[in-house]
């Protein structure tokens, strides 16, 4: 059989260049039967196996002689170390060896709502013979809902196949589940049935690998890309062991010779798409550059608050344009292929290139969008604590002041904390701060003292401050509250016995509803009338002060 034609049988579900990118570019996948992460943990030394490559483990095999062979086989990775990757190339590479065989191969992504209705429809003379490839099994939506029971359906309608391989990323299973007691070994019970899977682990990529794909990439006509790309992998080795991240390096070396961590990447990588589209727009290009992100992030919302309608992190195409016509954004002259960070299937469903993408505007939306962050359920997301953990640490570079840590007196600038220094900070001072820096002062976890300008809050205020959206500073001889116009979050707010004459800086906090201004200097109270959500104002002791109906009546 051709290439062309086994390729024809994947575009039902994966887009041409997915396709060819996956083939073209691969570096062949090895495996291990230790998860990565633990592999130089003492209790697995005995049992760390050296890497091996995985297609042949499968391709090499005499299919014919089933006394040593396992029926399931489960393949384990972190997000974007290439799980479909080596699905698409094992499928091609089987699809050759048994071309002129009575054994056929098939391949189904579980994301797809439709797909295990796809694998029942396999005629049953043709299951004895043929392998079923089963990728992405962690973004099944009833696997998401209640995994073993999902499993259990999927292994009752599969167990007649010669043999049926799963992808999943770790950690979606139970610790107890993938971490059986028996190296290689996966086992879950279901009512009475107990079942069990040859479980390998994909290998992070070596340095000889990463090597190997930027040959690929970049040919000697492009050496200088190659080299400016070995040196960002040189100083972000940590990030580079992923395949995915490397597969747009070609957007990341125009940039900066290094990366700190993956949400800077994934700010990098949506920059530029955006920046790719908004230059083929003839005008209007600051505006468009403004509508393409806010679609973008509207696509992934909608995403995930209907993915268990959908079935998935899908959406079709009907309802992908009543999205883009929202935000002034033409889906005819969009680019949904190539580095595209939206891909449109054969069946007119939209997804992202990669999962991680759409958690990365997730995340973000949640950190900017109070509301939105109450129905983020980041147990869903595969990168989800980690991408927050380092947008987070992202904003904390970018608080304007300084900073002092319980092991060193000596002050520094915010934008050169460094990770360790997170949970040491003991003294923030910032010249200005609003609602979003709340949320980013949580992570110092030993802070006991925040000086906004004038305005200091001590240990016994904070947590109120930072948790409970509640500020007391009474007697604290403040004279102006300009350094409080931007807390937009705050509920309750106590000003009281200061000599404060200007409320005008209040006129933003929206959410108010407890107000203390007793015995103070205030002589025009009308800015009170903006704030409708006020139920509780104290404002004895102003005695100049010219009180509006709405603040006598409250």
């Amino acid at each position: 059989m051709k290439l062309q034609e086994i390729k024809e049988d994947l575009y039902k579900y994966y887009t041409k260049h997915e396709i060819n990118h996956a083939l073209k570019n691969y570096v062949p996948t090895h495996c291990q039967n230790v998860a990565p992460e633990t592999a130089n943990d003492p209790l697995n030394q005995c049992a760390f196996v050296t890497r091996q490559l995985l297609i042949p483990f499968f391709t090499q095999r005499n299919l014919k002689d089933s006394m040593y062979r396992d029926k399931f086989y489960i393949i384990l990775a972190e997000a974007g170390m290439g799980k479909t990757t080596f699905m698409l190339n094992l499928y091609v590479k089987y699809a050759e060896l048994l071309a002129e065989t009575d054994y056929k191969i098939k391949i189904f992504p579980l994301s797809f709502p439709n797909a295990m209705e796809e694998v029942e429809a396999i005629p049953a003379e043709e299951r004895a013979n043929t392998i079923l490839l089963l990728d992405a099994f962690d973004e099944d939506s009833e696997a998401i809902k209640a995994h073993q029971k999902r499993l259990h359906y999927i292994l009752q309608k599969v167990g007649d196949f010669k043999e049926v391989i799963f992808t999943c990323r770790t950690q979606f299973f139970p610790q107890e589940e993938e971490d059986s007691g028996e190296i290689g070994v996966l086992k879950f019970k279901y009512q009475d049935n107990t079942y069990q899977f040859r479980k390998i682990y994909l290998s992070p990529f070596s340095n000889e690998d990463i090597k190997a794909y930027l040959k690929k990439t970049y040919n000697l006509l492009n050496i200088n890309k190659r080299k400016k790309a070995e040196k960002i992998v040189l100083h972000s080795p940590n990030l580079m062991v992923r395949p995915m991240l490397l597969r747009y390096i070609d957007d990341l070396i125009k940039s900066r010779d290094h990366y700190s961590s993956t949400y800077q990447i994934y700010t990098e990588l949506i920059a530029k798409w955006i920046e790719r589209e908004v230059q083929r727009r003839p005008d209007n290009k600051e505006k468009y550059r403004k509508d393409l992100y806010k679609f973008s992030r509207e696509v992934a919302i909608d995403m995930y608050m209907n993915r268990k309608r959908r079935g998935g992190f899908i959406i079709s195409d009907d309802e992908l344009k009543v999205l883009a016509e929202n935000n002034n954004v033409d889906l005819g002259t969009l680019e949904l292929k190539t580095r595209a960070l939206l891909h449109m299937n054969t069946l007119h469903q939209c997804t992202f290139a990669h999962k991680s993408i759409l958690e990365y505007f997730l995340v973000t939306e949640a950190f900017y969008n109070l509301q939105f962050a109450k129905h983020l359920d980041l147990s869903d997301l595969e990168q989800g604590e980690q991408l927050r953990g380092e947008m987070l640490y992202e904003k904390a570079k970018s608080l304007f002041g300084r900073y002092k840590t319980y092991t060193s007196g000596k002050s520094k600038d915010f934008v050169n904390i460094s990770v360790a220094d997170l949970e040491k900070v003991k003294h923030a001072a910032l010249i200005k701060i609003d609602s979003h820096d709340i949320q980013v002062l949580r992570i110092f976890k030993s802070l006991g003292l925040l000086q906004i300008n004038d305005i200091q809050i001590g240990v016994d205020q904070l947590d109120n401050f930072l948790y409970k959206n509640t500020l007391e500073l009474s007697s604290k001889n403040i004279t102006q509250i300009n350094d409080l116009q931007f807390l937009t979050n705050l509920e309750s707010l106590d000003l009281s016995n200061n000599q404060i004459t200007d409320l005008t800086p209040l006129r933003n906090l929206k959410k108010l509803k407890r107000l203390n201004l007793s015995n103070n200097q205030i002589e025009d109270l009308s800015i009170l009338d903006e704030l409708p959500n006020l139920v509780e104002v104290d404002v004895q002791g102003n005695d100049q002060a010219q009180s509006t109906a709405r603040v006598l009546a409250s």
